[in-house]
Protein backbone atom coordinates (compact mmCIF):
# COMPACT_ATOMS: atom_id res chain seq x y z
CA UNK A 1 0.00 0.00 0.00
CA UNK A 2 1.05 3.35 -0.44
CA UNK A 3 2.22 6.20 1.90
CA UNK A 4 -0.33 8.34 3.01
CA UNK A 5 1.79 11.19 2.54
CA UNK A 6 1.17 11.21 -1.41
CA UNK A 7 -2.70 12.25 -0.89
CA UNK A 8 -1.37 15.35 0.47
CA UNK A 9 0.48 16.50 -2.93
CA UNK A 10 -2.83 16.35 -4.67
CA UNK A 11 -3.68 19.71 -2.89
CA UNK A 12 -3.62 22.35 -5.64
CA UNK A 13 -2.62 20.09 -8.69
CA UNK A 14 -3.96 22.00 -11.93
CA UNK A 15 -5.70 19.91 -14.35
CA UNK A 16 -7.30 20.54 -17.84
CA UNK A 17 -10.84 18.17 -18.28
CA UNK A 18 -11.53 18.03 -21.98
CA UNK A 19 -14.88 16.25 -22.43
CA UNK A 20 -18.39 15.50 -22.55
CA UNK A 21 -19.83 17.66 -19.96
CA UNK A 22 -23.09 16.05 -18.77
CA UNK A 23 -25.98 16.47 -16.42
CA UNK A 24 -26.93 13.44 -14.57
CA UNK A 25 -30.66 14.27 -13.37
CA UNK A 26 -32.28 11.22 -10.32
CA UNK A 27 -36.37 11.27 -10.20
CA UNK A 28 -36.68 9.45 -7.47
CA UNK A 29 -39.95 7.70 -5.94
CA UNK A 30 -41.52 4.48 -4.84
CA UNK A 31 -43.68 1.97 -6.92
CA UNK A 32 -46.74 0.45 -5.70
CA UNK A 33 -49.21 -0.29 -8.23
CA UNK A 34 -48.77 -1.13 -11.56
CA UNK A 35 -50.19 1.54 -14.63
CA UNK A 36 -53.20 0.14 -16.25
CA UNK A 37 -52.49 1.69 -19.42
CA UNK A 38 -49.01 -0.67 -20.00
CA UNK A 39 -48.04 -3.32 -17.77
CA UNK A 40 -45.27 -1.30 -16.03
CA UNK A 41 -44.61 0.14 -12.54
CA UNK A 42 -46.02 3.28 -11.72
CA UNK A 43 -43.57 5.46 -9.89
CA UNK A 44 -44.63 8.46 -7.37
CA UNK A 45 -42.21 10.98 -8.29
CA UNK A 46 -40.80 12.32 -4.14
CA UNK A 47 -37.48 13.82 -4.87
CA UNK A 48 -35.91 15.20 -8.60
CA UNK A 49 -31.43 15.93 -7.93
CA UNK A 50 -29.22 16.86 -10.66
CA UNK A 51 -25.76 16.09 -10.54
CA UNK A 52 -22.59 16.99 -12.90
CA UNK A 53 -22.19 13.98 -15.10
CA UNK A 54 -19.12 12.21 -17.80
CA UNK A 55 -16.37 14.98 -17.63
CA UNK A 56 -18.14 17.27 -15.28
CA UNK A 57 -17.98 14.24 -12.98
CA UNK A 58 -14.30 13.77 -13.41
CA UNK A 59 -13.87 17.65 -12.23
CA UNK A 60 -16.13 17.19 -9.22
CA UNK A 61 -13.94 13.80 -8.61
CA UNK A 62 -10.85 16.49 -8.86
CA UNK A 63 -12.19 19.26 -6.49
CA UNK A 64 -13.06 16.84 -4.00
CA UNK A 65 -9.55 15.29 -4.00
CA UNK A 66 -8.13 18.58 -3.41
CA UNK A 67 -7.48 19.79 -6.88
CA UNK A 68 -8.26 22.77 -9.32
CA UNK A 69 -9.61 21.39 -12.46
CA UNK A 70 -10.30 23.67 -15.34
CA UNK A 71 -13.44 22.34 -18.03
CA UNK A 72 -13.04 22.44 -21.08
CA UNK A 73 -16.22 21.22 -22.95
CA UNK A 74 -18.90 21.98 -24.48
CA UNK A 75 -23.57 22.85 -23.14
CA UNK A 76 -26.09 23.93 -24.99
CA UNK A 77 -27.65 26.88 -25.02
CA UNK A 78 -30.69 25.52 -22.63
CA UNK A 79 -31.50 25.14 -19.42
CA UNK A 80 -29.68 21.69 -18.44
CA UNK A 81 -26.26 23.84 -19.61
CA UNK A 82 -27.08 26.47 -17.01
CA UNK A 83 -28.27 24.39 -14.14
CA UNK A 84 -24.72 22.19 -15.27
CA UNK A 85 -22.43 25.65 -14.78
CA UNK A 86 -24.87 26.29 -11.42
CA UNK A 87 -23.63 23.12 -9.99
CA UNK A 88 -19.76 23.42 -11.28
CA UNK A 89 -19.29 26.70 -9.50
CA UNK A 90 -21.06 25.80 -6.32
CA UNK A 91 -18.17 23.20 -6.30
CA UNK A 92 -15.82 25.58 -6.74
CA UNK A 93 -14.64 25.13 -10.42
CA UNK A 94 -14.72 28.04 -13.50
CA UNK A 95 -16.68 27.94 -15.89
CA UNK A 96 -15.35 30.33 -18.45
CA UNK A 97 -14.06 27.77 -20.62
CA UNK A 98 -16.54 25.60 -21.24
CA UNK A 99 -18.11 26.47 -24.84
CA UNK A 100 -22.07 27.00 -25.09
CA UNK A 101 -22.81 25.99 -28.43
CA UNK A 102 -26.45 26.89 -29.40
CA UNK A 103 -26.91 23.72 -32.10
CA UNK A 104 -26.52 21.61 -29.72
CA UNK A 105 -28.55 20.42 -26.21
CA UNK A 106 -26.43 20.30 -23.19
CA UNK A 107 -25.59 16.44 -22.86
CA UNK A 108 -28.60 15.08 -20.27
CA UNK A 109 -29.97 11.41 -18.34
CA UNK A 110 -32.63 11.27 -16.67
CA UNK A 111 -32.60 8.07 -14.57
CA UNK A 112 -35.92 7.00 -12.54
CA UNK A 113 -35.11 5.34 -9.18
CA UNK A 114 -37.27 3.05 -7.09
CA UNK A 115 -35.72 2.10 -3.84
CA UNK A 116 -32.36 2.45 -4.71
CA UNK A 117 -32.90 0.74 -7.83
CA UNK A 118 -32.91 2.41 -11.49
CA UNK A 119 -36.03 1.58 -13.50
CA UNK A 120 -35.29 3.39 -16.70
CA UNK A 121 -33.01 6.05 -18.09
CA UNK A 122 -33.76 8.57 -20.79
CA UNK A 123 -31.02 10.66 -22.67
CA UNK A 124 -31.05 14.16 -24.16
CA UNK A 125 -27.83 14.17 -26.24
CA UNK A 126 -26.18 14.90 -29.45
CA UNK A 127 -23.72 12.12 -30.39
CA UNK A 128 -22.23 14.37 -33.74
CA UNK A 129 -19.21 15.93 -34.00
CA UNK A 130 -19.38 19.19 -32.85
CA UNK A 131 -18.99 22.35 -35.39
CA UNK A 132 -15.32 23.00 -36.57
CA UNK A 133 -15.24 26.42 -35.04
CA UNK A 134 -15.94 24.49 -31.42
CA UNK A 135 -12.94 22.18 -32.52
CA UNK A 136 -10.71 24.74 -33.06
CA UNK A 137 -11.99 26.38 -29.72
CA UNK A 138 -10.74 23.61 -28.13
CA UNK A 139 -7.83 22.95 -29.85
CA UNK A 140 -6.36 26.29 -29.28
CA UNK A 141 -6.79 26.81 -25.68
CA UNK A 142 -4.87 23.29 -25.36
CA UNK A 143 -2.33 23.91 -27.60
CA UNK A 144 -1.75 27.31 -26.05
CA UNK A 145 -2.24 26.38 -22.50
CA UNK A 146 -1.14 23.17 -22.15
CA UNK A 147 2.15 23.95 -20.09
CA UNK A 148 0.19 25.32 -17.12
CA UNK A 149 -1.62 22.04 -15.79
CA UNK A 150 0.02 19.47 -14.39
CA UNK A 151 -1.69 16.87 -16.31
CA UNK A 152 -4.69 17.00 -19.22
CA UNK A 153 -7.57 14.38 -18.52
CA UNK A 154 -9.86 13.73 -21.37
CA UNK A 155 -13.02 12.05 -20.80
CA UNK A 156 -14.67 10.50 -23.69
CA UNK A 157 -18.43 9.56 -23.23
CA UNK A 158 -18.53 9.71 -27.12
CA UNK A 159 -20.98 12.86 -27.93
CA UNK A 160 -18.61 14.54 -30.24
CA UNK A 161 -16.12 16.67 -28.25
CA UNK A 162 -13.84 14.17 -28.48
CA UNK A 163 -12.39 13.97 -32.31
CA UNK A 164 -9.37 12.63 -34.10
CA UNK A 165 -7.88 16.18 -34.60
CA UNK A 166 -6.99 16.32 -30.47
CA UNK A 167 -4.59 13.13 -31.24
CA UNK A 168 -2.75 15.31 -33.59
CA UNK A 169 -1.20 17.33 -30.77
CA UNK A 170 -1.14 14.94 -28.18
CA UNK A 171 2.24 13.41 -28.78
CA UNK A 172 4.22 16.97 -28.41
CA UNK A 173 1.83 17.72 -25.44
CA UNK A 174 2.82 14.76 -23.23
CA UNK A 175 6.41 15.52 -23.44
CA UNK A 176 5.81 18.20 -20.87
CA UNK A 177 2.31 17.34 -19.44
CA UNK A 178 0.71 13.69 -18.93
CA UNK A 179 -2.15 12.96 -21.06
CA UNK A 180 -4.86 10.34 -19.07
CA UNK A 181 -7.41 9.15 -21.57
CA UNK A 182 -10.72 7.31 -20.51
CA UNK A 183 -12.00 5.84 -23.99
CA UNK A 184 -15.42 5.28 -25.44
CA UNK A 185 -15.49 2.28 -27.72
CA UNK A 186 -16.42 4.11 -31.06
CA UNK A 187 -13.00 6.74 -31.09
CA UNK A 188 -10.11 3.78 -30.74
CA UNK A 189 -9.92 4.38 -34.22
CA UNK A 190 -8.81 7.95 -33.65
CA UNK A 191 -6.72 7.45 -30.25
CA UNK A 192 -3.00 7.87 -30.38
CA UNK A 193 0.25 9.23 -28.54
CA UNK A 194 -1.19 9.29 -24.74
CA UNK A 195 0.40 8.59 -21.70
CA UNK A 196 -2.24 5.75 -20.91
CA UNK A 197 -5.62 5.30 -20.67
CA UNK A 198 -7.66 3.16 -18.72
CA UNK A 199 -10.37 0.98 -20.35
CA UNK A 200 -12.42 -1.70 -18.73
CA UNK A 201 -12.68 -5.46 -19.63
CA UNK A 202 -15.66 -4.89 -22.77
CA UNK A 203 -13.34 -1.91 -24.05
CA UNK A 204 -10.60 -3.63 -23.65
CA UNK A 205 -11.71 -6.04 -26.19
CA UNK A 206 -13.20 -4.19 -28.45
CA UNK A 207 -9.90 -1.97 -29.13
CA UNK A 208 -7.56 -4.97 -29.03
CA UNK A 209 -9.38 -8.26 -29.67
CA UNK A 210 -8.61 -9.98 -26.03
CA UNK A 211 -10.98 -9.57 -23.36
CA UNK A 212 -8.79 -9.50 -20.21
CA UNK A 213 -10.12 -12.20 -17.42
CA UNK A 214 -7.15 -13.63 -16.57
CA UNK A 215 -4.17 -11.99 -15.77
CA UNK A 216 -2.30 -13.29 -18.38
CA UNK A 217 -4.57 -12.15 -21.17
CA UNK A 218 -4.91 -8.58 -19.36
CA UNK A 219 -0.76 -8.67 -19.72
CA UNK A 220 -1.36 -9.50 -23.44
CA UNK A 221 -3.86 -6.62 -24.16
CA UNK A 222 -1.87 -4.34 -22.27
CA UNK A 223 0.95 -4.42 -24.39
CA UNK A 224 -0.98 -4.81 -27.44
CA UNK A 225 -2.69 -1.49 -26.32
CA UNK A 226 0.92 0.06 -25.38
CA UNK A 227 2.00 -0.87 -29.22
CA UNK A 228 -1.58 0.37 -30.83
CA UNK A 229 -2.37 3.66 -29.26
CA UNK A 230 1.40 4.44 -28.45
CA UNK A 231 1.62 4.59 -24.91
CA UNK A 232 3.93 4.63 -21.82
CA UNK A 233 2.07 2.16 -20.14
CA UNK A 234 -1.81 0.76 -19.90
CA UNK A 235 -4.53 0.13 -17.37
CA UNK A 236 -7.15 -1.87 -17.32
CA UNK A 237 -10.26 -2.18 -15.16
CA UNK A 238 -11.39 -5.14 -14.68
CA UNK A 239 -14.29 -4.97 -12.20
CA UNK A 240 -14.40 -7.48 -9.17
CA UNK A 241 -10.63 -8.51 -10.34
CA UNK A 242 -9.71 -5.13 -9.41
CA UNK A 243 -6.96 -3.17 -12.09
CA UNK A 244 -4.25 -4.21 -14.58
CA UNK A 245 -1.16 -1.91 -15.17
CA UNK A 246 1.21 -3.03 -17.90
CA UNK A 247 4.68 -1.26 -18.55
CA UNK A 248 7.10 -2.20 -21.24
CA UNK A 249 8.79 -3.56 -18.86
CA UNK A 250 6.74 -5.01 -15.83
CA UNK A 251 2.97 -5.67 -15.06
CA UNK A 252 0.94 -5.28 -11.76
CA UNK A 253 -2.29 -7.11 -10.74
CA UNK A 254 -4.33 -5.05 -7.97
CA UNK A 255 -6.62 -6.74 -6.36
CA UNK A 256 -10.31 -4.81 -5.92
CA UNK A 257 -10.79 -3.15 -2.60
CA UNK A 258 -14.89 -2.91 -2.81
CA UNK A 259 -16.23 -4.05 0.10
CA UNK A 260 -19.92 -3.67 -1.49
CA UNK A 261 -21.30 -2.46 -4.96
CA UNK A 262 -24.61 -0.48 -4.99
CA UNK A 263 -23.42 1.38 -8.18
CA UNK A 264 -20.95 1.28 -10.75
CA UNK A 265 -21.70 4.94 -12.05
CA UNK A 266 -19.10 7.18 -12.88
CA UNK A 267 -16.82 4.76 -11.48
CA UNK A 268 -14.53 5.49 -14.56
CA UNK A 269 -14.84 8.89 -13.96
CA UNK A 270 -13.28 8.59 -10.32
CA UNK A 271 -10.32 6.18 -11.34
CA UNK A 272 -8.82 8.67 -13.95
CA UNK A 273 -8.85 11.21 -11.29
CA UNK A 274 -7.38 9.77 -8.51
CA UNK A 275 -4.83 8.16 -11.24
CA UNK A 276 -4.18 11.29 -13.02
CA UNK A 277 -3.79 12.70 -9.88
CA UNK A 278 -1.29 10.17 -7.77
CA UNK A 279 0.81 9.87 -10.76
CA UNK A 280 1.56 13.51 -10.88
CA UNK A 281 1.66 14.14 -7.48
CA UNK A 282 4.98 11.36 -7.46
CA UNK A 283 3.57 7.80 -8.02
CA UNK A 284 4.70 5.37 -10.41
CA UNK A 285 1.71 3.87 -12.41
CA UNK A 286 1.55 1.00 -9.98
CA UNK A 287 1.14 3.08 -7.31
CA UNK A 288 -1.13 5.52 -8.40
CA UNK A 289 -3.48 2.52 -10.05
CA UNK A 290 -3.56 1.66 -6.25
CA UNK A 291 -4.81 5.08 -4.96
CA UNK A 292 -7.56 4.96 -8.47
CA UNK A 293 -8.25 1.61 -7.08
CA UNK A 294 -9.03 2.14 -3.55
CA UNK A 295 -11.24 5.43 -4.70
CA UNK A 296 -13.48 3.21 -6.70
CA UNK A 297 -13.53 1.19 -3.75
CA UNK A 298 -15.57 3.52 -2.06
CA UNK A 299 -17.36 5.33 -4.93
CA UNK A 300 -18.99 1.87 -6.00
CA UNK A 301 -20.16 1.98 -2.49
CA UNK A 302 -22.52 5.19 -3.21
CA UNK A 303 -25.82 5.53 -5.26
CA UNK A 304 -25.89 7.54 -8.47
CA UNK A 305 -22.99 9.65 -9.78
CA UNK A 306 -20.70 10.51 -6.82
CA UNK A 307 -16.93 11.24 -5.74
CA UNK A 308 -14.79 10.20 -3.46
CA UNK A 309 -13.17 12.71 -1.10
CA UNK A 310 -9.69 12.81 0.39
CA UNK A 311 -10.94 12.59 3.72
CA UNK A 312 -12.60 9.24 2.62
CA UNK A 313 -9.61 8.04 0.94
CA UNK A 314 -7.41 8.48 3.72
CA UNK A 315 -10.20 6.72 6.35
CA UNK A 316 -9.60 4.02 3.49
CA UNK A 317 -6.09 4.15 3.20
CA UNK A 318 -6.06 3.64 7.25
CA UNK A 319 -8.14 0.92 7.77
CA UNK A 320 -6.16 -0.63 4.57
CA UNK A 321 -2.70 -0.75 6.41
Amino acid sequence: MFNPQLLERFRGKKILVIGDFMLDEYIEGKVERISPEAPVPVVEAREIKVRPGGAANVVANLLSLGANPIPLGVVGEDKAGERLKELLKELGAPTETLIVEPSRPTTRKTRIIASSQQLLRVDWECKEEVPQKVKEKILSFLKENYGEFDAVVISDYGKGVITGELFGITGEIKRRTPVFLDPKEKNFRVYSEITTMTPNVKETFQAVGIKPESDREAEIAGRKLIERFKLDFAVITRSEKGMSVITPQETKHIPTRAKQVYDVTGAGDTVISAFALAFVSGADPFTAAEVANLAAGIVVGKVGTATVSLKELKEALKSAL
